[in-house]
């Protein structure tokens, strides 16, 4: 039975939220025990080489983007031959990612101790740590190209239940390890086991849904479909690096110049603000393939539609969540992790700011990968990038912590927040994108306005923290969010799409 894109949307999207739920709350639990049975410093050098490695995977270069693209038409042209070429061709470059991935990373290992400057107290050898962070990372490559067929055929769904059930095993085990034996590096071996594990029996999922990508292909791509991909793989290369350069080091750059045990603290915070984006993430994930798929097959019109009532989704979702993340944020670390692992109220708020401005852009960037915009704006990542390295590290120096968060949020600001906007709202919907900046504008002012909001009841009717203080801060801070956003929004025809759309899904008509 073959579903519509939205159906399939809903799928992808329903299984992704489920298994980011256990994910959430697994590495809750799991950094919990982690903590408290190896410490902060353990804590700390684990954000800081899983942040490397994170780097490290610029030798993806974009590779699976422009793959995606790539198989979108072929794959809702039902062309198999097609399919079977771009699968042999990215079998055999995965390989390779693999190799440059593992290789480089042992390059690093002369230059550890300029990235950990404090000497963590630690018992096991740093160089041992990483080696096995590093080949975790490397093995992560192998078989990933089968499950991409899965994303880019708008069928992740197929091995959610699988990932949910590893995921479980593996939380079992390593809570076990580390409640039995205290031992890190056997927690490490665990965590690559796994990974070998689920990326198998995914790839064997996907060769029995689809037989076709494992079919061996000799013939080559042609001269105009190789330069195409090389092209896109060029522009997605800078995007890329340039992405993971802003995404992934801070945490880096804290260890170098504030010490893995600020370090520490700061992955308590984003293990929460990354764990809850990424989990939202799935609403806009399991759409990119349906978004690919209008892209090949509708006119621009239609795609504008979509793309407000998904704009008008994303802000929703991420009003509410960022205005309950600025009001509860350090009132759950002082109960879960002590007040002397809490960060100031200004340090929280550039967190919070980032979480929603990286948010926020999500349907700009779906619509900008599924259409193939890849070269045009390709230096736009790289200028992110630099902007972020130097004022990060010239404001770490001024107002520490603080300082290179907001350098982050100072390189988004000043590039890719106005610049995907402007490149998607004239190559694709053909419209002027001032209108979408205005608005943009407003919807910050709103955030800030519900935030203050429900920090002050906050603290008039619970100021000393609680789990009872969580509840109403909890609660005044999802009321509040959505009674401001009903009052703006609940006129427009954007907002009684989505709701006609929520009615059809509740009755199951789609």
């Amino acid at each position: 039975m073959e579903y519509s894109r939205t159906r399939k949307t809903l799928y992808n999207a329903f299984f992704g939220v489920v298994t980011r739920v256990i994910t959430l709350v697994m590495s809750f639990v799991t950094r919990t025990i982690f903590i408290k049975t190896l410490g902060i410093q353990y804590a700390g050098v684990s954000s800081v080489f899983t942040d490397v490695l994170t780097v490290l995977s610029f030798a993806e270069l974009g590779i699976g983007s422009a793959i995606t693209y790539a198989l979108y038409k072929p794959i809702a042209e039902n062309d198999e031959e097609q399919i079977a070429k771009y699968m042999t061709v990215y079998k055999k470059i995965y390989r390779v990612i693999a190799l440059v991935v593992f290789a480089v990373g042992l390059l690093l290992i002369p230059f550890l101790d300029y990235i950990i400057t404090d000497a963590p107290d630690i018992q096991e050898d740093i160089r041992l740590i990483y080696f096995l962070y590093l080949l975790n990372a490397s093995v992560s490559y192998l078989l990933v190209y089968k499950s991409t067929f899965l994303t880019a055929a708008q069928k992740d769904y197929l091995v959610s239940r699988y990932k949910i059930i590893i995921s479980i095993v593996r939380l079992v085990v390593e809570i076990i390890i580390l409640l039995l034996t205290h031992n890190f590096i056997l927690y490490l071996i665990v965590a690559i086991a796994m990974t070998i594990v689920n990326n198998f029996i995914i790839a064997k999922v996907a060769e029995r849904e689809y037989p076709v990508i494992k079919k061996k292909s000799d013939v080559h791509l042609e001269k105009h479909e190789k330069k195409k991909l090389i092209g896109d793989v060029r522009a997605l290369a800078l995007y890329k690096v340039s992405g993971t350069l802003v995404n992934s080091t801070d945490s880096i750059i804290t260890s170098s110049m504030l010490g893995t045990t600020t370090a520490g603290i700061l992955g308590n915070y984003t293990l929460i603000s990354n764990q809850l984006y990424n989990f939202l993430m799935q609403i806009f994930i399991a759409s990119a393939a349906s978004i690919g798929n209008l892209a090949v097959s509708s006119k621009a019109g239609a795609q504008y539609e979509v793309f407000k009532k998904m704009n008008l989704i994303c802000y929703w979702i991420y009003f509410v969540c960022g205005t309950c993340l600025w009001t509860l944020f350090n009132p759950f670390m002082k109960l879960w992790q002590g007040e002397e692992l809490l960060f100031g109220t200004v340090t929280v708020i550039v967190l919070v700011l980032d979480f929603y401005i990286k948010g926020m852009l999500s349907p700009i960037t779906q619509f900008r990968t599924a259409n193939g915009l890849f070269v045009q704006g390709k230096y736009r990542p790289v200028i992110m990038a630099i902007i972020n390295l130097v004022v990060s590290v010239v404001l770490a120096k001024q107002i520490g912590i603080t300082g290179i968060i907001l350098g982050t949020i100072i390189s988004r600001a000043t590039t890719q927040l106005w610049y995907d906007p402007w490149l998607v709202f004239k190559n694709v919907f053909s419209k002027n994108v001032l209108k979408f900046y205005a608005e943009y504008i407003m919807q910050v002012v709103l955030l800030i306005t519900a935030c203050a909001l429900s920090s002050w009841i906050l603290s008039v009717v619970c100021p000393v923290t609680s789990i009872l203080s969580l509840i109403v801060g909890g609660i005044a801070s999802v009321v509040i969010s959505n009674v401001l956003f009903v009052i703006v929004y609940g006129r427009t025809d954007a907002f009684k799409a989505v709701l006609a759309l929520l009615k059809k899904i509740i009755k199951k008509e789609l």
